[in-house]
């Protein structure tokens, strides 16, 4: 066929389109044989159809009056409200529109908003009850990095409660006993830390329940009665509908006149009902098919926006050849012949479709639209029991249609319809939603390997300490001026195992201290110490007594152990480089040695036990105690990573302390500048690796919704809110590992995966350096996920406006030159979708990460509440003024999300528990639930003090199952009493709740249903016996109200904006063309009425004489 003729084509189909969708008839036109008998043809046509509203690109029409119409349109498909004294659409004002002014926008909107506003009062109460713990936090001096972003962060965390004295608190036992206030001018304390945990971790427990109970209350009282208010205030079709989803798909006799036997079926059920039956003949009012299309809208919807297309570049091909412009005209010839190729394409792929009338076609679903809302509610009280299979098995022939056991619910609004899923096999869907859930977890684990390396880059820890010789020292406040040493021994394991390598077996080269080499013969039984005391004439420098020993190459050491005759308290073991050959006390260990962690050796017996050897990586910030050049020029020499060199690293802190701008900025002029340039380029990539990893959540966030929403639709759900919930779990589950799991995932230390669990390592999850929540992990991941929150409060909510704003106009400015047609021009006009699963979702993330680690970190509450504040204003901002009228969500949408608030609530217990149990962080006595928490935890206080001892030594352990047995005793706390018995509570509701869930709702909820019955039955039930009264709206009468608020008012095909497109190319089968021209001979080319003559502004309401012929002809408006 060529160009031509397949326009003309086109063109006639597209007038028997519209002669077919307003209800005309089709004249007889005679075959034209000259131009004077086609344009005769043409008028004959014309007169024969009723004139909709006709907004073309005729040359009677200026572009500036089509721009005019697009914007009009824009306004009519917005969220706007008719003002009846003006007649135009206005919108709504941002600030004086409440939640319940905006029912009318659907209920799941309206609860969305009262939903965050809500949240925000919660988080408001919480963070109140969080005060105190906050102001504890921030009066602490428990953090000592010196990194301005991440100190400021973590000072505002439970890392930074409490104060030391002066010199520091030197023990386990002074952090547990240091003061909660700052000490006073004497060096007294007030109030210690031990006082006041108690009351602490109370108040948070407190502040848990009121977030429980709060989500209790808005799901079980706030939606129920906001959905009646909404429903009273707001006449909508679903409140005259019913929605029959399974119907017999052929009738047995006259199938063709399906639609009529179901009117008088239910015309039927109203007259035969026991109480008031009702014999009204308009009761009825409209009867909507699914018509078994094969899933073959979706095509139409396709086949329609090309036709549309097409239009727009014929017209453009007209003007450019009509100018002279060859080039133009060429360039818009090939366009359009690609377009008729597309559309003759998916005709071929249709073909099928067009050898069957509607009438001949099988029925998937009805909708049923009666005069009053009290009718409706009679014919569902009257199928109540059929919602349970094995009821319906009982149905009674009256309730039965064409043999079939029927089952009725109230409908949803039209605009929550999914046309082209509504005839797809409901076996078939559940398969495809079983194969999306599959490739959802599949696609969360390909992210989350993305995201976990990303996080995990740059978190690589200095090794082990190596050494030429190795010096062990007493402290200032290890309770003796001298040294008595029996024997010193050094290993190269973590652990103190002989296997791993051991001092005796290394050459040694000398034995040393201040006064010089000793010639020292170790003795365990400690028959004959060696005695070395820091006021001794030789140690000119140092201000304590010490003991190097010197190898002949460099060692590893990772634990220690030596025998003392006098046990110190605490010593302090340092790695030193080849010391001098002459002077050694001259030589001080503090100033040219790094310095290890202060050990704690046993007391109660001479040998000290295993002492875990681990370079110090806290950082002075007293001037005095500041690192010398001369050490961070040596740690320099040998580190691999400036970056990663404890001792580099808190030298260039401490000399940027001051300015940090300054001291990194060029040029580099003084010898610490110099030295310190590196790290400060390490410093710099590392914060910003950091920024980029929080970038990268945040794009892949998007990705991940534009590829679930190719999943969902997959799915081929029913209905608007089904994809919306399908939606929100994917994306909140996505969102919420990518956010507030994996970055504390990646930075736990994790040694015994249990072997079904050991594909886990492939996420680089548990090769972090942490296996506790120490006052590091709040230093560094604690600060991670603050700044991550923080920015999603702007992050989620400006997108939306910069589409609205920004993107849509832009778009529109620069696609409208090449748009001619009205129909082209509305639809670049129209705002976008405003969607709502993704704001829920990235809502409910916020929710969660906030109650989840808000335990340590009680600001987050602030930042909750600042996120529902922001969200609030921007969201309503976004919907009212700049996005198109969304689908009339139900609401059970706000229901699910709900629904998950206590899960938040149940890791809130765990997260906040774990916290508050470390005994370094938040000291607190034994409560009276210990023998319980015994019990359940499989665990005494006995192996409780083994395990922790152990780690003590050796932390590098990582996190094990015997380790969380321990921790998850301190759960009996005084400090977390109260969460351990929310804990143990939730467990108990999940266990029992999924139990009903799987195992037995399926058994009780048939006898629960039975027994409401029987109940019923004998007091009276009132359902069918429901009256009209004075206040009851005909559903002709309530029309007119839901056209004026912009809800569509039809469950018809034609009547959804949404589907008219695949309306219109129903109207394009052959099928069609042959009932309507049958008796003619002619060429359907033979016609060549424009089709844009005859084309209906897609936004344009259908005049009264003609939307009443197509709401009073069902099968024309099902097809």
């Amino acid at each position: 066929m060529s160009g031509s003729a397949a326009g003309n084509t086109d063109e006639a189909l597209d007038t028997v389109a519209v002669l077919v969708d307003v209800g005309g008839e089709v004249p007889d036109v005679a075959p034209a044989k000259t131009a004077e008998d086609q344009a005769a043809a043409q008028a004959k046509v014309a007169a024969a159809a009723p004139q909709p509203p006709a907004i073309t690109s005729s040359s009677s029409v200026s572009a500036e009056e089509l721009l005019k119409e697009a914007r009009e349109h824009m306004r009519k498909t917005a969220c706007t409200v008719l003002n009846e004294k003006t007649g135009q659409y206005e919108f709504q004002s941002v600030w004086k529109t409440t939640p319940k002014k905006m029912g009318h926008l659907g209920v799941g909107v309206r609860l969305y908003f009262d939903f965050i506003k809500y949240m925000g009062i919660v988080f408001l109460i919480m963070g109140v009850l969080s005060l105190p713990s906050l102001s504890f936090n921030v009066i602490g001096s428990m953090v000592d990095d010196s990194s301005p972003l991440n100190s400021a962060i973590a000072k505002l965390s439970v890392a930074n409660f409490g104060n030391c004295p002066p010199a520091g608190c030197q023990s386990s036992t002074e952090k547990r006993e240091r003061c909660a206030l700052p000490l006073d001018e004497d060096g007294n304390c007030d109030v210690k830390v031990l006082d006041v945990t108690q009351w602490l971790g109370l108040l948070d427990g407190i502040g848990i329940l009121v977030f429980v109970v709060a989500g209790g209350y808005f799901a079980h009282r706030w939606i129920p009665r906001t959905t009646r208010e909404t429903d009273d205030a707001n006449l909508t079709p679903s409140d005259y509908t019913i929605w029959i989803p399974s119907v017999p798909k052929y009738l047995a006799e006259n199938h063709a006149n399906y639609e009529q036997q179901l009117k008088d079926h239910f015309q039927n059920i109203l007259k035969t009902i026991s109480k008031k039956p009702v014999d009204d003949p308009d009761a009825i009012q409209e009867v909507t098919l699914v018509r078994e299309y094969d899933g073959a809208i979706m095509k139409f919807k396709e086949k329609g926006a090309h036709l549309l297309e097409l239009e727009n570049s014929r017209v453009l091909h007209e003007r450019a050849f009509v100018k002279g412009n060859e080039k133009q005209a060429n360039k818009h010839l090939a366009h359009v012949t690609k377009l008729e190729n597309k559309v003759s394409a998916i005709e071929r792929r249709l073909k099928h479709q067009a050898q069957r009338t509607d009438e001949e076609r099988g029925v998937c679903s009805a909708f049923v639209t009666f005069k009053y809302e009290e009718y409706k509610e009679k014919v569902i009280n009257e199928y109540r029991i059929a919602e349970i299979p094995l009821f319906r098995l009982c149905q009674s022939k009256r309730l039965q249609f064409g043999g079939c056991r029927l089952k009725v619910i109230e409908a949803c609004e039209p605009t929550d319809l999914y046309w082209e899923n509504l005839d797809y096999n409901p076996c078939k869907r559940r398969l495809r939603q079983f194969v999306v859930v599959i490739l959802t977890l599949l696609v969360l684990v390909a992210c989350s390997v993305v995201i976990a390396s990303l996080k995990s880059m740059g978190q690589e820890t200095a090794g082990p300490e190596q050494a030429t010789t190795w010096v062990v020292a007493n402290t200032a406040t290890s309770g003796s001026t001298c040294l008595n040493l029996c024997e010193v021994e050094f290993f190269s394991s973590s652990d103190c195992a002989v296997d791993g390598g051991r001092s005796q077996d290394w050459s040694t080269v000398q034995i040393f201290d201040a006064s010089g080499a000793r010639n020292i013969s170790w003795d365990a039984s400690c028959a004959s110490p060696v005695t070395i005391c820091n006021n001794d004439p030789a140690f000119v420098n140092a201000s304590v007594a010490w003991l190097g020993v010197q190898f002949e190459s460099q060692r590893v050491v990772q634990c220690a152990t030596v025998a003392q005759d006098s046990p110190a308290k605490e010593l302090r073991i340092f790695a030193c480089p080849d010391p001098p050959s002459s002077t050694f006390g001259a030589w001080d260990p503090a100033e040219h040695c790094q310095a290890m962690e202060i050990v704690y050796p046993e007391t109660t017996t001479m040998s000290s036990g295993a002492m875990k050897v681990v370079t110090d990586t806290s950082c002075a910030t007293d001037p005095a105690d500041y690192i010398a050049y001369d050490v961070a020029a040596q740690a320099k020499e040998k580190a691999s990573s400036d970056a990663l060199d404890p001792t580099l690293d808190c030298f260039c802190k401490q000399q940027a302390k001051e300015n940090l701008a300054t001291f990194l900025a060029p040029p580099h002029s003084t010898p610490e500048e110099l030295l310190c340039k590196e790290w400060g380029q390490a410093i710099s990539l590392k914060y910003a690796q950091l920024v980029g990893v929080i970038f990268a959540v945040l794009v892949l966030n998007q990705v991940l919704l534009v590829i679930y929403s190719v999943f969902i639709a997959w799915e081929r759900l029913c209905t608007v809110t089904q994809l919306t919930k399908s939606q929100l779990w994917k994306l909140f589950l996505a969102q919420l590992v990518n956010t507030g799991l994996l970055m504390a995932l990646v930075n736990t230390s994790i040694k015994d995966y249990p072997d079904a669990l050991s594909f886990i390592e492939l996420l680089s999850i548990g090769k972090g350096a942490y296996h506790d929540m120490t006052a590091q992990w709040f230093t560094v991941v604690g600060t991670t996920l603050v700044l991550t929150i923080l920015m999603q409060v702007f992050s989620t909510t400006l997108p939306p406006l910069i589409m609205s704003y920004a993107v849509t106009p832009l778009l529109a400015r620069l696609y409208s030159r090449t748009k001619v047609t009205q129909e082209a021009l509305n639809a670049i006009y129209t705002l976008p979708q405003w969607n709502l699963a993704l704001r829920l979702a990235q809502t409910l993330n916020v929710i969660f990460c906030v109650v989840m680690y808000s335990g340590g970190m009680p600001v987050l509450y602030f930042i909750g509440f600042l996120y529902c504040v922001v969200a609030y204003w921007m969201d309503k901002w976004c919907l009212l003024k700049g996005s198109r009228r969304p689908p009339a969500y139900k609401q059970d949408v706000l229901q699910m999300s709900v629904h998950l608030l206590p899960m938040a609530a149940f890791l809130h217990t765990i997260v906040a528990a774990w916290t508050f149990g470390n005994q370094t962080l938040f000291p607190s006595r034994w409560s009276s639930l210990k023998p319980l928490a015994e019990g359940l935890f499989g665990i005494t206080e006995t192996s409780y003090n083994d395990i922790l001892q152990s780690y003590q030594i050796d932390s590098s352990q990582g996190f094990t199952l015997d380790f969380a047995k321990a921790r998850l005793l301190d759960f009996s706390r005084e400090g977390t009493w109260l969460l351990m018995l929310i804990f143990l509570a939730a467990c108990v509701y999940y266990i029992i709740h999924y139990l009903y869930i799987w195992l037995l709702r399926p058994f009780l909820r048939p006898l629960w249903l039975l027994a409401a019955e029987c109940c019923l039955g004998v007091i009276g039930r009132q359902g069918s016996g429901l009256s009209l009264d004075e206040c009851s709206i005909p559903f002709d009468e309530a029309k007119p109200e839901m056209k004026a608020k912009g809800i569509t008012a039809s469950y018809s095909l034609a009547e959804n904006l949404h589907y008219r497109t695949a309306y219109k190319a129903l109207q394009h089968t052959h099928e069609s063309v042959r009932q309507s021209v049958s008796a003619q001979p002619s060429r359907i080319s033979d016609f060549s009425i424009s089709k844009s003559e005859f084309s209906i502004d897609m936004g344009e309401e259908r005049p009264p004489e003609v939307s009443e012929d197509v709401d009073n002809n069902d099968s024309k408006a099902e097809r």
